[in-house]
């Protein structure tokens, strides 16, 4: 054998870096997928506890547009789903162009959720790294927690 190829490597990149600010009364969250998790610590009540995640997948290609496409399309299909707004920004640490979309849907076991979510593609190499940060409360707690959830997903950062 001649050559091995590895990961990370110039041919095949290690996903992109993520950090977030992390509220007081917030903790770490361990969820599969994710890049980086917290919640909003609760005092043992039974109610859901408002997150934010971020994930991240790899694809070869893909542009902001389609992925916000693409996100709309699925937030779509959710059952009553009622968006609040979208919008092309900057975010991700202000170096990456991002699409924002927020809006309310009916989850079978949880009830009406509200969801922000910011997305962003990172081009790296022959792949881009599609980030997406969520924050998901239920529609009762949104007027108390929805202020938070923004300002950590606006604190969002990459690095590469």
């Amino acid at each position: 054998m001649s050559d091995t190829v590895t990961y990370p490597s110039a041919e095949f990149p290690a996903q992109v870096g993520v950090s977030l600010p992390r509220p007081e009364g917030w903790e770490v969250l361990t969820v599969a997928e994710a890049l980086v998790a917290i919640g909003k610590s609760l005092d043992g009540a039974q109610e859901f506890q408002p997150n934010v995640v971020v994930t991240s997948r790899r694809a070869i290609g893909a542009s902001l547009e389609e992925t916000a496409g693409a996100t709309v399309e699925a937030l779509q299909s959710a059952p009553e789903w009622e968006e609040t707004g979208q919008e092309y920004r900057d975010a991700f640490g202000g170096a990456h162009p991002s699409f924002r979309i927020e809006g309310a849907f009916v989850h079978p076991q949880a009830g009406t959720l509200y969801q922000a979510a910011l997305i962003t593609v990172v081009q790296r190499g022959a792949y881009t790294d599609v980030v997406q940060a969520v924050g998901t409360c239920t529609a009762s707690q949104a007027f108390d927690r929805l202020p938070e959830i923004r300002e950590v997903l606006q604190g969002v950062a990459i690095s590469e």
